[in-house]
């Protein structure tokens, strides 16, 4: 496995981290199906404009959500681009899943 160079291992670790919160793990299942704002996410998922509001800012902060403005409307979507080297990252340490154990 190609070791990853330190910033992007810090890019991994701060999308990790966002990610391992489960309402922002909820948030963006909701944003994969398409852009949404802050008030389709309240209805969505019941919570207060404030709530959604700082996990979407942590979610973003991440590179794992982008905003595009409509007038006064903030729609929120998915960074494909994000999620899929978030995916990489992943697909990186392949080899340490299943029953694949280093070899003492």
């Amino acid at each position: 496995m190609a070791e990853l160079p330190d910033r992007a291992r810090a890019v991994a670790a701060l999308r990790f981290r966002a990610l391992g919160d489960e309402t922002r793990l909820r948030l963006l299942e909701l944003l994969t199906t398409g852009e949404r704002t802050v008030a389709d996410l309240m209805d969505a998922t019941g919570l207060g404009q404030s709530l959604v509001s700082h996990h979407l800012r942590s979610l973003r902060e991440a590179g794992l959500v982008t905003t595009r403005r409509d007038g006064r409307w903030i729609h929120y979507g998915t960074s494909q681009s994000a999620i899929a080297s978030t995916r990489l990252v992943l697909y990186e340490l392949e080899p340490f899943r299943g029953d694949r154990r280093p070899q003492t």
